[in-house]
Order: structure tokens, then C-alpha cells, then sequence
């Protein structure tokens, strides 16, 4: 697997590590209860937190597309 261009690393350092790590736990398949567990939230909180986190990505990953930058 290729590592992503260094804009995008650093576009990607800016996302807190708790988005991240939620959005690297739901992809790996856990369960909501795993991923509050990890983040030490409430369940209830974990969806919101996915979705926010999910946000975060697309606009660093549009800001890296349209400013020029791959």
C-alpha cells in the first residue's frame, strides 16, 4: 500500500486523534460499544462522534484536492 502524499499527511495531522481513531475502529469493524470503550464516551455519543470525524476527513481530503495538491 502507498503512503499518502506528504499534504495529505499533514492535511490528515490536523483531524483530532480521537476522530481518527474512531474512524480507524469503525472501519476495522468495531462495534459502537468497542469504539466508546476506546474513546472512553458514552455509546449514545459514538454515531455523532463518527459523523463529525467523517466530516473532518472529507474537508481535509477536498482542501487537499482543490487546492491543487494530490
Amino acid at each position: 500500500m502507498n503512503a499518502p502524499p506528504a499534504d495529505t499527511q499533514a492535511r490528515l495531522r490536523r483531524i483530532p486523534d480521537r476522530h481518527l481513531a474512531a474512524l480507524r475502529a469503525a472501519l476495522s469493524g468495531f462495534d459502537d460499544t468497542e469504539i466508546a470503550a476506546l474513546l472512553g464516551i458514552p455509546a449514545e455519543s459514538v454515531r455523532p462522534t463518527l459523523r463529525l470525524a467523517a466530516a473532518k476527513l472529507v474537508a481535509a481530503l477536498a482542501r487537499s484536492h482543490h487546492d491543487g495538491s494530490e
